[in-house]
């Protein structure tokens, strides 16, 4: 039996390691130096807020009502029954399990099942 850690530099292992970890979070370090830059460099330069005119005050305009037809005797039976079945917590009683019936078998579930035989 080949023993494969006894063939294994365990001292380039642990420098590759500690090289791509240093990678890693020197990177990151740049990462925050060059947005916290781009902070202090916005609040310095672009401090200045553009100063907005105050618009005079209107009185609100009255929004158009408009009437509304009456409901008939049917409408109003429908939304009666909806609402009564909605409250009565009326349903169909369903099993919560799907069945897909499929007959033609492709040439995959040939592959895959050969001791099956199609028709």
């Amino acid at each position: 039996m080949i023993n494969l850690l006894a063939d294994v530099v365990w001292a380039d292992a642990w420098a590759r390691t500690c090289m791509g970890f240093g990678v890693v979070f020197t990177v990151l370090l740049v990462l925050v130096f060059v947005l916290v830059a781009f902070g202090i460099f916005s609040r310095l330069s672009g401090n200045k807020t553009p100063k907005v005119a105050k618009v005079a005050e209107q009185p609100a305009a009255k929004p158009a009502v408009k009437p509304v037809a009456s409901a008939s005797d049917a409408d109003k039976a429908a939304i009666a029954t909806a609402l009564y079945l909605y409250f009565q917590n009326v349903h169909d009683e369903e099993s919560n399990v799907i069945t897909i019936h499929h007959t033609a078998n492709s040439a995959w579930h040939h592959e895959l099942n050969p001791h099956v035989l199609t028709h």
